[in-house]
C-alpha cells in the first residue's frame, strides 16, 4: 500500500465539512419533516453522496477507494438526517454496478429512498465471510409484481418516499422498487438512539409493484456482497470521523474548563483517557485505509479483513464516546454540548445481530489459516440466495 493524504484529498474533505455545517440542519435540534427532506433533496442535488460511490466501482484505483472514505469520514464528523450510508454506501455503488438505471433516476432525483442492507451470512465451508439479504417472496400477478413480507428496523422508513427490497421473483434474486405510499404498506413507529437515522418495521402485504421496478441481473448476489462490504467500510470511515470530531470538541472543552486553578485537561486521568482513546481511534483509521486498499486489489482475506474492521472502528468510536462524556463531566449529558449525537451514533453502530455474526465470521477465518487441510469453495452456498441476518442497528 502507498498512499498519502495529498491536498487534493483535504480540500475535497474540507469543502465537504464546510457545506454540511452551513447547509444540513443539526440532527440534536431534531428538525421537522419539511427541513429534512428539504436538506436531503440539497444534499442530493449537490451530489456529495456519488463521490464514495464512484471510488468503488469495479476497476477503480486503489487510492481511489481510500479517498472515498474520506467522504464518509466527512459525514461523520458533521452528522446529518437521512440514510447517507444506505444511499452513498450501499445503493448507489450496486445500481452503478448492475446497470440499474429505474434504480439510479430515483436515487437522484431527490426522493428519500431507503433499504435494508444485507448482512453477514454464516460462514460456510470456505470460511470466507459474505453478506446475504433477506429476501421477500414476490409472485408475478396482473399487470406487475406483488410482495409480501416484514422488513425489521429500516433505517429512515418513517417519512421514505420508497424502499429497495430484496426479493425472490421467478426463482431468481432480485430488487424491487416499492412505493411506499402504495395500499398494503405499514410503516411503524420510527425507534433507536440515533438521531440520525431512526429504524422502524416495514410490512408489505401483497403490495404491488410495477415490473419495470424490478431488476434482477444474473450477478445480482456477488455485486450485493461486494456493496454491502463497502457500506461496512462507509460505517468504519464515519465512525472514524465522528471520532476524530468528538476527541477534538472535548479536547477544547478540558483546555477551557479550569478546576482548582487548572485546566481539566491537564490532569493526568483526563489527558490519558483522551490520549488512549485517540491511539485506538488511529488505528482504526489505518486498519480502514488498509482493508480499503485491499479490497481494491482483490488481496486475499480481504472480506475477513471488512469484519475485523468494523468490529475496530465501531469499538474505537465507542470507546471515544464514551470518554467525551465523561471528560464532560456533568455537562457530558446536556443537550446543548452536542456529544450525545456522537454517542447515540456510536451506540448504534455497535451491537444487535451483526456483532455476533461478526465474531462468528472471523473465528471461521482464523481457524482456516491455522488450518493445514485448505477447505473447498463452498460454491452452491455462493450462488444461493439465503435468507441472512438484518444488519445491526
Amino acid at each position: 500500500m502507498d498512499y498519502r493524504i495529498d491536498d487534493e484529498a483535504a480540500a475535497l474533505r474540507a469543502a465537504l465539512l464546510e457545506f454540511l455545517r452551513e447547509r444540513m440542519p443539526d440532527p440534536g435540534t431534531e428538525p421537522g419533516d419539511a427541513a429534512r427532506r428539504g436538506a436531503w433533496r440539497e444534499l442530493v442535488g449537490s451530489e456529495w453522496l456519488e463521490h464514495f460511490a464512484s471510488g468503488t466501482e469495479d476497476g477503480a484505483d486503489p487510492a481511489a477507494r481510500v479517498a472515498a472514505l474520506h467522504v464518509a469520514e466527512a459525514f461523520g464528523a458533521a452528522p446529518v438526517t437521512g440514510p447517507v450510508d444506505t444511499v452513498a454506501g450501499y445503493l448507489l455503488p450496486l445500481a452503478l454496478a448492475t446497470g440499474w438505471t429505474a434504480g439510479l433516476a430515483r436515487l437522484r432525483d431527490g426522493s428519500l429512498v431507503t433499504t435494508l442492507v444485507p448482512g453477514i451470512d454464516a460462514p460456510g465451508p470456505d470460511a470466507v465471510p459474505r453478506r446475504r439479504a433477506r429476501r421477500l417472496a414476490a409472485v408475478r400477478g396482473g399487470d406487475g409484481v406483488r410482495v409480501s413480507g416484514v422488513l425489521s428496523q429500516v433505517p429512515c422508513a418513517a417519512g421514505a418516499d420508497a424502499l429497495i427490497v430484496a426479493v425472490q421473483c421467478d426463482g431468481r434474486p432480485a430488487v424491487a422498487l416499492v412505493e411506499l405510499d402504495r395500499a398494503g404498506v405499514s410503516v411503524g413507529e420510527p425507534s433507536g438512539v440515533d438521531l440520525r437515522r431512526p429504524v422502524a418495521d416495514v410490512t408489505l402485504d401483497a403490495v404491488a409493484v410495477d415490473v419495470a421496478s424490478v431488476h434482477a441481473p444474473s450477478d445480482l448476489l456477488g455485486h450485493e456482497d461486494a456493496c454491502a462490504a463497502g457500506h461496512s467500510l462507509f460505517l468504519d470511515a464515519e465512525a472514524v470521523g465522528g471520532s476524530t470530531e468528538v476527541i477534538a470538541r472535548t479536547v477544547a472543552y478540558c483546555t477551557d474548563r479550569v478546576q482548582f486553578g487548572r485546566p481539566i485537561g491537564s490532569f493526568q486521568a483526563v489527558r490519558h483517557r483522551l490520549a488512549d482513546v485517540t491511539a485506538k481511534v488511529e488505528g482504526a483509521r489505518s486498519l480502514a485505509y488498509r482493508v480499503a486498499w485491499d479490497l481494491a486489489t482483490a488481496a486475499p482475506g480481504a472480506p475477513a479483513d471488512v469484519v475485523a474492521s468494523r468490529l475496530w472502528c465501531s469499538g474505537a468510536y465507542l470507546a471515544a464516546g464514551e470518554a467525551a462524556v465523561q471528560c464532560h463531566g456533568g455537562a457530558g449529558f446536556t443537550w446543548e454540548q452536542g456529544v450525545h449525537l456522537f454517542y447515540r451514533a456510536a451506540l448504534s453502530g455497535r451491537g444487535g445481530a451483526d456483532l455476533a455474526a461478526a465474531r462468528v465470521a472471523l473465528a471461521a477465518h482464523l481457524g482456516a489459516l491455522t488450518d493445514p487441510a485448505p477447505a473447498a469453495p463452498d460454491a452452491e452456498r455462493a450462488t444461493e440466495p439465503v435468507a441472512a441476518m438484518g444488519g445491526a442497528r
